[in-house]
């Protein structure tokens, strides 16, 4: 059956602060411990309200709630927690290299109770700025590429087991920084091809830490990450 309050008010009842107290502990106890199984709606998803307020997490910028992490880097405007990709990190633009690196500041882990299923949303943009430099190993300048993947585990896996999730952005070889205010395009940073993309992923986990980031592997040597966001969806079923 039901909660039924042990006291139930009609008019001119007098309100007393035990009467009150006791249909909240009658409550308390039909919530915790009394809940029959014919009070359950019978349908997989049952309609709850949170039971503690979310906690915000400033350097990350992620809100953890009940239900899981929600949050992203983006800070309104470019330039603001600008980080970079570069080939200088993933074999200096080499033709057959292709390993990945983290993109710093865009990985956490979260601590898992117990088995559950997560959606891991990501999204980015970015200027792929002008390389002109020349070497025998490289791709050549007006052909060169980078990619951002998505990796839940570590670095590596973003390569192994994501690496087709990655995205391409090819550079723009002549750029748009030519003329003043902003400079000539040797001396811009990431004056270039500009791209923005993103993706879910899903994914099932045990019990135990698991760590969700981004990755990148470049053919060009400087690209500005603007913006970014990430977040995480679990869900305990």
């Amino acid at each position: 059956m039901s909660y039924t309050p042990p006291t139930t008010f009609t008019t001119n009842t007098v309100l007393t602060s035990a009467n009150l107290e006791g249909n909240f502990e009658a409550l308390r106890v039909y919530l915790h411990d009394g809940i029959v199984s014919a009070d359950f709606s019978n349908a997989k998803w049952i309609e709850t309200r949170h039971v503690q307020p979310p906690e915000y997490q400033p350097y990350s910028g992620l809100t953890h709630g009940v239900s899981g992490y929600q949050g992203g880097q983006w800070a309104g405007g470019t330039n603001i927690r600008l980080t970079f990709a570069t080939k200088f990190l993933t074999g200096n633009g080499r033709t057959s290299n292709n390993s990945f690196i983290n993109v710093p500041n865009t990985a956490f882990s979260l601590d898992i109770r117990r088995d559950a299923k997560m959606l891991f949303h990501y999204w980015w943009e970015w200027e792929a700025g002008r390389d002109s430099s020349t070497a025998a190993y490289q791709v050549a300048g007006d052909e060169r590429l980078v990619w951002l993947a998505p990796y839940i585990g570590n670095v590596p896996a973003a390569f192994n087991s994501y690496r087709q999730k990655a995205q391409e952005t090819r550079n723009n070889e002549y750029s748009i920084a030519n003329a003043y205010p902003i400079g000539t395009s040797e001396t811009y940073p990431s004056g270039g091809g500009y791209d923005a993309k993103q993706g879910t992923l899903m994914y099932e986990a045990n019990i135990g830490t698991v760590t969700f980031g981004l990755a990148t592997h470049s053919q060009i040597d400087r690209v500005g990450v603007v913006n970014w966001g990430v977040a995480v969806e679990i869900y305990y079923l």
